[in-house]
């Protein structure tokens, strides 16, 4: 199932209530001075274009209703590009304080670690499948959202860009 504002209602009201509930209690479990990792939704079912210019402008940034999204990073943090059918196709740090918000954009400003160089073709980055990031991982995630919770470690962002790495050679 897919929870967006237009389809909430397919959710039970209770199941939700839970995963929200218990996800904040992972997510608080996170040192709050610690950088942690955030799967962030790259609105490929949206824009076609949108991956491309967030790698291209080494930025993860939301647009519309789910602007309210970015505000879940802090500096340090990192950002994992997830894209919807794929998996996490790239990863970087945050480096701004603050996000900037333009029109119906809202975006921070990272620095890309994987992949180091991007020429603009998102289809021929390799990506780590939702799978795959269960079996590194040793978990599950809440795939039908922006924001893929719980949060990840910095340990745990660690292994999954040494996976992604491997990808890239």
């Amino acid at each position: 199932f897919a929870i967006n504002p237009d389809k909430s209602h397919i959710i039970p009201e209770n199941v939700l209530y839970w995963v929200k509930f218990l996800t904040e209690i992972e997510n608080n479990r996170l040192k709050l001075s610690a950088c942690k990792g955030i799967m962030f939704d790259t609105n490929i079912s949206y824009s076609d274009t949108n991956e491309s210019e967030m790698l291209l402008g080494n930025k993860i940034a939301a647009y519309g209703d789910a602007k309210r999204y970015i505000d879940s990073f802090r500096k340090d943090d990192y950002a994992l590009f997830y894209s919807k059918g794929r998996g996490i196709i790239a990863v970087g740090q945050i480096v701004t304080d603050t996000p900037t918000e333009v029109a119906d954009e809202k975006y921070h400003s990272v620095r890309m670690i994987v992949p180091e160089k991007f020429n603009g073709d998102v289809k021929a980055l390799p990506a780590l499948s939702p799978n795959e990031i269960k079996t590194i991982l040793k978990r599950n995630f809440y795939w039908a959202s922006t924001i893929k919770t719980p949060f990840l470690t910095g340990v745990q962002v660690e292994m999954l860009i040494r996976e992604l790495k491997k990808k890239h050679i």
